[in-house]
């Protein structure tokens, strides 16, 4: 197939986990559609939602979209008003704590917790579905400092897990994708590979975010010719350092490696496409080779202007050197 042909097939999006303002955390409403709307004037007319918890964010659970919009089809409505025409995914970590759920976060590789996990992501899989979304994007793994290395048993309480997720998500008309992190208690290849041995192919893939996976030290692209079959999602962002040191380990490491820098004083691990580590132009072709057909969701993650500088500088990316158009097309 041509790459006009596999352009039609990878579609684009825009992820909204960077857009709260302020250290607090919190985001008025007005903030979410401002940038909704800068988000469909950089050429994205689709996002990836966060499941969110509290009132605070805005468009994060079913409950605050219908305190806000009347109900998820109004809202869908309101995202059409602002430019936005789809909603691809959402992503779902268990791990962060939730006030409505009433925990300070679940472990998959806990047993005892499989149920209320199940649970929680039907919730957001539930809105999802009715916002006509895809793919329910779920971290499998706490970090490592929280869980240590992983063994057999932990590994098929975690598959086990995501199983039944999928199995529910399947039952709405949704993918399930394993976003593995560069703090991911799930470090090796062979990990990899073992987990999704363990987990059902028709209902679990594999989410790849290119800057976490860089930063934990993988070459993406190697690591994306090995699981495409099980690749069905994508998120694009450059990683500017690697973690060379295995700060993963460090105690509350989203803070002391992530946030601080680690003891190298890193002062931003991730970029805008273009800025860094990762080869952007090869993973694509690699994509249109392999015949990849799914969301790829772009991110300014921890940038200093994610809704501005951080968005424009990636649609600029895109347009110019990930999907350049022709000069004849220009005239």
């Amino acid at each position: 197939m041509n790459d006009k042909g596999m352009n039609q097939r990878i579609k684009w999006a825009y992820g909204v986990n960077q857009w709260k303002a302020g250290f607090t955390s919190f985001a008025r409403l007005e903030e979410i559609e401002r940038a909704l709307k800068v988000t469909a004037a950089c050429g994205f007319d689709a996002v990836e939602l966060n499941a969110g918890s509290g009132r605070w964010d805005p468009i994060g659970r079913p409950e605050n979209v219908a305190i806000n919009y009347g109900s998820a089809a109004h809202f869908r409505l309101k995202l059409a008003e602002l430019g936005i025409h789809r909603v691809a995914s959402t992503f779902f970590d268990p791990t962060v704590m939730s006030f409505e759920e009433l925990h300070f976060g679940l472990m998959s590789t806990v047993p005892a917790d499989r149920a209320r996990i199940v649970a929680q992501a039907r919730i957001h899989a539930a809105m999802l579905a009715e916002l006509g979304g895809e793919v329910l994007v779920v971290r499998p793994f706490p970090s490592f400092w929280k869980e240590g290395g992983l063994d057999d048993e932990r590994m098929a309480a975690a598959a086990a897990c995501w199983n039944e997720v999928g199995a529910m998500a399947a039952s709405l008309g949704l993918k399930t994708a394993l976003h593995v992190d560069a703090l991911s208690a799930l470090r090796t290849v062979g990990e990899f590979e073992r987990l999704l041995q363990l987990c059902d192919s028709d209902h679990v893939g594999l989410a790849i975010d290119t800057a976490e996976l860089t930063i934990a030290g993988h070459d993406v692209v190697a690591l994306y010719r090995r699981f495409h079959q099980r690749v069905v999602h994508f998120h694009f962002k450059d990683a500017l350092a690697v973690d060379t040191l295995g700060e993963y380990r460090l105690a509350n490491a989203e803070r002391a490696m992530i946030a601080a820098g680690g003891e190298r004083e890193v002062p931003r691990w991730f970029g805008e496409m273009g800025t860094g580590l990762v080869d952007f132009p090869a993973l694509l072709a690699a994509m249109r080779e392999l015949g990849y057909a799914g969301w790829v969701v772009v991110e300014s993650d921890k940038g200093p202007e994610p809704i501005a500088s951080g968005m424009m500088l990636n649609a600029w990316y895109r347009q110019n050197v990930l999907e350049p158009v022709p000069a004849h097309a220009q005239r």
